[in-house]
This record gives structure tokens, C-alpha cells and sequence, in this order.
């Protein structure tokens, strides 16, 4: 899918992967939808945008993806802003610093709210969307490389970031639609931002080297443009090139190709 002349949604947009996504959509002619918890961060990347095109290519709205409502809300807004929604990122996530067990129980449901199941549902109204409007549409998951290796300070993490692999790996038949719908993820180790630095200091990082912000950025955009990828997480380690896992995907069965809304 071409950006040019496209609208996207993203939440997390205030800081990040979200922030830098927001400029490389706007550099190649799209339209964005931010949404963040970060109000005063997430209207100023909006208003910079704004001000640096000299026109409204951006807005923001408040949007905690624990409630579905608010991802509801922001598709909406991009409607009434823009007249469509073509691309939804569910890039907002939540790490956390301290080890799993010394969690509250309310806590660990919380990473599994914004890591897993507010993917799950962003995916699903956008997949309504597309549907319902006889659209083509893209959506990209923000995985983790935790999704394939256990590390013992987060099981959690780990656990919700397998299951965004696993979910995005099971809508790959929507791409067999007409028009089609791709889903795909885009799975980094440790990167260049807020949530990594976070991690316990125990050496990991060192160890294992550091992806930089515009890495991981150029493949959620790759996630869009290229129309091969479908049920695919692309795989990230810093030094090596990204690498589309090969794990099993969904096949079609006639179910999904064939369900009218």
C-alpha cells in the first residue's frame, strides 16, 4: 500500500516508535491520527507537524487503549477528520521495571490489557472498518523479540508479545479478501526508547546491543508498503538484518474469506 494520500491511526503516539512514525507517514504524503495517555506530548507532535507542512496533516486525541472505547474514539476521529481510516498501528505498550512476581495482580492485567488484548480489539474495529466500507486496510502490531526467547524479569511481556505474534500470524488469510487486509508485526529487541530504558540494569543490554528508533520505524513502514507481507512479524536484532519469522501462519479455510458482517 502506497502512504501517499493515506490516513493512519497510531497509538502511542506521543513519544517513540509512535512519534517517529508519525513524521515518516507525513514525510511520504500521509495523514495521521495520534493518540497517547501523554496529552501535552501528543498535541505537540500533532501541532509540529501542523505548523511544519503548513496544513492539518495530524491531530491527537487522548486514547488509553486499556479501554476499548477510546480505540473506538479514534477511529471515529479519523473519519470525521479525514474521511477514511487506511492504516491502524497498534504500537502504545507498557514494559515494566520491577521483577513479575512483586507485581500487584492489577498490574500484570494491565500489561496483558495494553500488550494483548488492545491490539486484539484495535485490530478487530479496523478490520470491521475495511470491511463494512469495501476498503483495503493494513494494520501493523508492534511484537517484541521477547516473543521468541524467555528472559527471566518478563515472563508477562514475553507472554503478551508471543500472543501478538501468534494473533497476527492467524489473520493472514485476511489478505485473501476483497479488497485485501494485511496484518503484520514487526518484532524488536531492545531499542532506543523509554520502555528499554526501564530494563534492570543487569547487563543485557550491553550484551546484546541496541536497535536504534528509525530501525524499527523503517520496517513498521515496510509492514505498509509492502503488499507480500501478510501474517508476517519481522524480526529484529541489532547488527543482523530484520528477518521475517518462519513460524506457521494461518491457512485458508474458507471461514474468514467467505464472512459477510
Amino acid at each position: 500500500m502506497l502512504i501517499l494520500d493515506k490516513v493512519a491511526v497510531i497509538t502511542g503516539g506521543a513519544r517513540g516508535f509512535g512519534k517517529r512514525l508519525a513524521e515518516m507517514i507525513v514525510e511520504r504524503g500521509g495523514k495521521v491520527v495520534l493518540g497517547d495517555i501523554l496529552d501535552s506530548e501528543g498535541h505537540s507532535v500533532s501541532q509540529a507537524l501542523n505548523a511544519q507542512y503548513k496544513r492539518k496533516v495530524s491531530v491527537y486525541q487522548h486514547c488509553d487503549v486499556g479501554n476499548f472505547g477510546d480505540i473506538q474514539a479514534l477511529i471515529d476521529r479519523a473519519v470525521t477528520e479525514y474521511g477514511v481510516l487506511d492504516i491502524l498501528v497498534n504500537n502504545a505498550g507498557i514494559g515494566g521495571s520491577v521483577p513479575w512476581f512483586e507485581s500487584d495482580g492489577g498490574s500484570l492485567s494491565r500489561t496483558i490489557d495494553i500488550n494483548l488484548k488492545a491490539p486484539i480489539e484495535g485490530t478487530r474495529l479496523a478490520v470491521r472498518y475495511f470491511i463494512e466500507n469495501g476498503r483495503p486496510g493494513c494494520v501493523v502490531n508492534v511484537a517484541s523479540m521477547m516473543a521468541f526467547f524467555p528472559v527471566e524479569f518478563g515472563p508477562v511481556y514475553g507472554a503478551t508479545k508471543s500472543g501478538v505474534v501468534n494473533f497476527t500470524a492467524s489473520c493472514a488469510t485476511l489478505a485473501l479478501m476483497d479488497p485485501p487486509i494485511r496484518v503484520n508485526a514487526v518484532a524488536p529487541n531492545f531499542t532506543d526508547t523509554a520502555m528499554a530504558r526501564d530494563v534492570p540494569r543487569n547487563g543485557l543490554l550491553a550484551m546484546n546491543g541496541i536497535l536504534t528508533v528509525d530501525e524499527v520505524v523503517l520496517q513498521m513502514i515496510r509492514c505498509v508498503e509492502d503488499d507480500g507481507l501478510a501474517g508476517d512479524s519481522i524480526k529484529m536484532l541489532p547488527g543482523r538484518s530484520p528477518l521475517l519469522h518462519n513460524g506457521r501462519k494461518a491457512v485458508a479455510s474458507g471461514v474468514v474469506t467467505l464472512a459477510k458482517l
